[in-house]
Parts: structure tokens; sequence; C-alpha cells
């Protein structure tokens, strides 16, 4: 039988569980094109009296009859979810049929002649208790039955499995935070902000509401580790302009350290506000970000002996003196190798 590809909707982003290697069987029974109109199908005796007794040429009626056999069963839930699997198409298939036809149609289209054959005997096998008849004529060992069917309710013990763990990721994404209210009580000081801290906060929200990179979230949570850091140390400075200066950039390199290794396209914007934001608390020295060019400058970068090369991250922030820009403590830097 084909493979059947589950996945399971929720968090970061991919889980893929490894599925039971497929059963083959064999027989030399065929099956015929034409179904009466009183053809019954039994789902706890097997597949229909038609499909039994069928003449070769033909396994469409007995691919419709297996995929009855699975939709009664297993139940559509399953089969649902993989018809809506991208990665699981029938070309030219109408999007409105109904998930009976859609998982018979996907058997004649993926499966051939003889495997469907093989299927419908096992099956009948299986519901009736009896052995199933090898290619030659022979049954099929018990030992070999048994195995097949342990497989088969190992495989729909699994499907189980993943629509309970489906069910309680769903159930956890209700309970999460949105992360724009996470932003907004993290990074909002309201009648205190400074106006680079507002153009961070519109930054952040503008990506929440249109960047569809995977790493988003994980950066906005790293950042907000590094934001509340640096908070302490801005909302504790002292008189001594040298030492809050000291403690402010230790609090920045701490926040490069929270974010290393973790990019979007806003993270060179969100770091300037950051240093726009310190310089406000300053009247002697302004904050240049280490990621404020795309390569290595002289002038703020210790890059002795990089030349012009491409900044991957910075690992501290610039200082210069306001009045003089002389550099005071030059940013330290990754580049591209």
């Amino acid at each position: 039988m084909a493979k059947l590809s589950l996945s399971v909707n929720g968090a970061s982003s991919d889980s893929r569980v490894e599925e039971p290697k497929p059963v083959s069987l064999s027989l030399t029974k065929k099956v015929q094109t034409e179904q009466p109109d009183d053809e019954k199908v039994n789902p706890s005796s097997g597949l229909s009296t038609h499909v039994q007794t069928a003449t070769p040429g033909d396994a469409s009626a007995e691919a419709d009859g297996i995929a009855k056999w699975l939709i009664d069963n297993i139940g559509n839930g399953v089969f649902d979810e993989l018809k809506e699997n991208p990665n699981v198409q029938l070309p030219y298939t109408d999007k409105d049929i109904d998930t009976l036809q859609w998982v018979g149609k996907l058997l004649k289209t993926y499966l051939s002649q003889e495997s469907i054959n093989t299927i419908t005997a096992s099956l009948n096998a299986l519901t009736k208790g009896q052995p199933a008849k090898q290619a030659g004529g022979g049954d099929i060992p018990e030992d070999k039955l048994a195995k097949y069917k342990a497989k088969f309710q190992e495989l729909k013990n699994r499907m189980e499995e993943l629509e309970g763990e489906k069910a309680q990721i769903a159930s956890e994404l209700n309970t999460a935070i949105p992360l724009s209210k996470f932003v907004s009580e993290i990074f909002r000081d309201p009648g205190n902000e400074t106006d680079p801290q507002k153009e961070l906060i519109r930054t952040l929200n503008e990506a929440l509401q249109t960047s569809k990179e995977s790493s988003l979230s994980k950066f906005v949570v790293r950042f907000a580790k590094g934001w509340i850091y640096l908070k302490t140390k801005t909302d504790t400075l002292g008189d001594d302009e040298k030492q809050n200066l000291d403690n402010v950039y230790d609090a920045l390199t701490k926040m490069l350290e929270f974010v290393s290794e973790c990019y979007i396209s806003e993270r060179r914007i969100l770091l300037d506000c950051v240093a726009k934001h310190c310089s406000t608390f300053f009247a002697s020295y302004d904050f240049i970000s280490p990621e404020q060019t795309l390569n290595a400058d002289p002038d703020i970068h210790n890059a002795g002996g990089l030349g012009n090369a491409r900044i991957k991250e910075g690992t501290t922030f610039c200082v210069i003196r306001r009045d003089t820009k002389k550099t005071v403590k030059y940013a330290d830097i990754k580049v591209v190798e």
C-alpha cells in the first residue's frame, strides 16, 4: 500500500513521523470494471461480494472497495488531513470531491493493478479470518498473516496518537500569549518612552503583521530578554556618567549575546533603535550599533586586518564622544567567512 504522509500543524514551525514499511502481498484474482447497483459493502466482514468475485481486467472496483474499507475502519479525519496535504495532490481532480472518492482515486493513481489486487486479497482474508492466497495459489502462513495484522494495527494506533497530539498542540496555541501583546507588555512604557523606543515598537509590530520568517518569534523572545536586562540598567542610572556608560555598554553586550545566531530582516533597524535609545540617557556619549553598516568600518569597528569584510553580526556596540566624534569603545564583530 502507498505510504501515508501525516502532518501535525502547530509549533516551530516542522515534525515528521517515521512510517511503517509498506506490506506487499500478492494474489491471482482480478477485478471487473462495472459494479451491480445492489452491491453492498460490510466493513465488518470484508470488501464487497463484487470485489471478491471480480473478473480480470481492471482494478477500479477493488480500489473503491479498499477506499470504503479504510474510511469505515479508520474514519474520515486522517484522510481529510492527507487530502489537504500539498505534497499529496491528484492531477485533474475536482477540489470538492468527497473523501471516499478521493481515497479511491489516490489508490488508482499511485498503485499498480497488481498491488491493488494484492491489498484486496489481504483485506478480505484479514476481515474474514481466512488465510490470503499467494500468487502461486498457496495460503499465506499464519505467522505472516499475524504480522500483517499487527502492522496494520500499529499504523492505526499511530494515526490515533497523532490526532491526539494535534489536538494537544491546538489547545496549547489557543492558550499562548499573542506576540503583539507580548511586545506591548515588554517594550511599552507609556509616558516615558523615547522616540527611538517608539520606533522600535512600531518596527516589531509591523514585522509581526507582515513577516513570514520562521525565526521571528524566536528573535522577539530573545530580544525581549536583552531589553529587560538593559532596562534594569537605564532605570538605575546614577550621577557618575562614566560608570553609567560602562553599565549600559555591558547590558548591550548581553543583549547581543541573547540574539546571536538569530536573524530577521528587521534586526539592523531594531539594533539601531536600541543604540539611539541608549544615547538619550547620556549628555556626552552616543552609541552606534555594530551592524549599522553591512561591511566592516575601521572608524567604528575593531577591523584590523579585516579589510572591507562583510559583517555577520556584532558582539559589542560602538561608543563615541558626542562633541569630538572620537571613538571611545570600538565595536567587536563577526564577519562572513
